[in-house]
């Protein structure tokens, strides 16, 4: 099924890698993925690196976003920009008039507002459960804190992890020994985007939006090596 209006904004990075395969895998294809930065040989493809943990897909990373995209028939718009707030990359977004716009660029970038005026509502997955985990690299804090990590969609607004929320979805925490950056944190982002997607294709709109209310959770800054350790440690091993 074609994605009337959304547009996915990506990078060449497992995050986005994960978003397209596991869209395509749900048959769910967007109008137009734009790709930001220098484009990855699809050389040593293996399609069944492709696996399913706990009922969740994860990306295979072997596949670079143009190949998922010939295989899918997805029309491909490549901005060489590296910076999401790039005049080439607002030109871009504004090209396709978009009504949704995916958003999955490079990490630690915030979106400016001539980027979010754009064209379209900028939907972003965060790896945390809000309002309550905010920031950088909440999936670990709340593995530190025994709490099954969530996820949260959200629509982007000049501040940071404090836009409406479209859903939210807690979890099963990690295997001790899996890839958490880059496939466990991808996966279920991908997980609920695709869940909110299923509902914009049978609906013809995102789902309700939740307000966050100002100064409500805590916002959270790149953990300290030491502490990610130990959130690792604390992991039970892979069965």
């Amino acid at each position: 099924m074609r994605l009337d209006g959304v547009t996915l904004l990506a990078a060449p990075t497992p995050r986005s890698q994960a978003y397209l395969q596991t869209l395509v895998a749900s048959q769910l294809l967007p109008d137009y993925v734009i790709t930001m930065g220098a484009a990855v040989s699809d050389a040593g493809i293996d399609a069944a690196a492709q696996r399913v943990w706990n009922g969740i897909q994860l990306p295979n990373l072997d596949e670079p976003i143009a190949a998922t995209c010939e295989r899918a028939g997805i029309r491909v718009i490549s901005c060489y920009a590296t910076d999401v707030n790039a005049e080439e990359a607002v030109f871009s977004v504004r090209s396709v008039r978009p009504k949704i716009v995916i958003y999955s660029g490079y990490g630690g970038q915030i979106v400016g507002e001539e980027m979010l005026g754009s064209g379209g509502k900028f939907l972003h997955l965060h790896s945390g459960w809000l309002p309550g985990y905010r920031g950088s690299t909440t999936l670990y804090y709340a593995l530190l804190h025994r709490e099954e990590p969530g996820v949260t969609a959200l629509i982007l607004d000049r501040n940071i992890d404090t836009g409406p929320i479209v859903a939210r979805r807690c979890y099963p925490k990690p295997p001790r020994g899996m890839d958490i950056d880059r496939v466990y944190d991808s996966a279920i982002r991908a997980d609920l985007l695709v869940r909110v997607m299923s509902t914009y294709a049978r609906d013809g709109h995102l789902p309700e939006l939740e307000q966050q209310t100002p100064g409500e959770g805590t916002t959270y800054y790149v953990i300290h090596p030491v502490l990610k350790h130990l959130a690792i440690l604390a992991l039970e091993p892979a069965g």
